[in-house]
């Protein structure tokens, strides 16, 4: 059967039923996860180490000495202490706005000291999404205390466009992620003859999951180009299938295998921590009318896309 874009495409499902438990599940993960990485000893090692990144961010100068000061001793813990709040769903629209404010300056404190990929590319704009949603309106202690008014229709529209929204941040995500391999050009080049990944697996075998579990690798990584080429062309492929999830959810499940399969891939050869992060941002690509059964709220009368 054929892709009907027309009818299939992202905003037209923003309109469309959603789920209230699914919203709220996705809480849940999100601010499990942001207690999780607000509790990294990455914060206090950066904080001993000399200042070798430099990296930029959207801050002044005099913030980001003042947050050097406060970053650990006070923003940490009070980033953990509001994660959990979201995740409990207790005062939930007040402490949204000050856990993205925190979020972003303990993580703009890490950014600044730690050249690498950070967790904040995955949270930052679902974080900012939510203060804009009703996420507490199911499995939250502001509904059991009756602090809210949640909506008496658990299948209403104003729960499916946060979640296509948090899709579509996902799926820009890795599309701009295959992008930013190819551009420019030299470097799209050296990325296809296989040289990146190649150099990867290689010099983080010794600290990479491969070494501790097999203690030999799995092929000679000095040889065997091919190999290489052929992971960095799969790669690019998953990275670029995932425009898809503009245009249809008909390939949301493959999406989503495919993804797995390469995170945990990464996670073999020693790319840490990113897997749970597309996991909880995945919970997006669930049809709504599942988790609604799941939770046997009445069927969904729509059509399934």
């Amino acid at each position: 059967m054929g892709i009907n874009i027309r009818e299939e495409n992202i905003l037209v499902r923003m309109d469309q039923p959603g789920s209230a438990h699914q919203l709220a599940i996705f809480r849940i993960l999100l601010g499990l996860q942001i207690f999780y990485s607000s509790s990294s000893k990455i914060f206090e090692y950066v904080l001993q180490v000399p200042d070798i990144a430099n990296n930029k961010n959207i801050f002044p100068t005099w913030i980001n000495q003042c947050v050097d000061a406060i970053a650990v001793p006070y923003l940490q813990p009070i980033t953990q202490i509001l994660g959990i709040c979201l995740a409990l769903g207790l005062f939930t629209r007040y402490i949204l706005p000050f856990l993205f404010i925190s979020f972003m300056l303990l993580f703009s404190f890490y950014y600044s000291r730690h050249n690498a990929p950070h967790p904040w590319l995955y949270i930052w704009f679902p974080l900012l999404l939510l203060n804009f949603t009703k996420s507490s309106d199911a499995l939250s202690l502001d509904k059991w205390f009756g602090i809210i008014k949640s909506s008496t229709d658990p299948s209403a529209k104003e729960y499916r466009w946060p979640m296509e929204m948090v899709a579509a941040w996902l799926a820009y995500i890795y599309v701009a992620a295959g992008v930013a391999k190819l551009v420019p050009i030299y470097k799209g080049m050296h990325w296809l003859d296989g040289g990146t990944s190649q150099d990867m697996m290689y010099h983080r075998f010794l600290y990479s999951m491969d070494f501790y579990i097999f203690k030999h690798p799995f092929f000679d990584y000095t040889q065997n180009q091919w190999i290489f080429v052929a992971l960095s062309i799969a790669s690019l492929c998953i990275e670029f299938f995932c425009v898809m999830i503009f245009l249809t959810r008909r390939c949301n499940t493959a999406i989503f295998i495919f993804l797995m399969i390469m995170h945990f891939f990464l996670y073999l050869t020693g790319v840490l921590g990113f897997m749970q992060l597309a996991l909880i941002l995945s919970i997006s690509l669930i049809n709504p009318e599942f988790i609604e059964k799941r939770f046997k709220i009445p069927q969904l009368k729509t059509a399934r896309l």
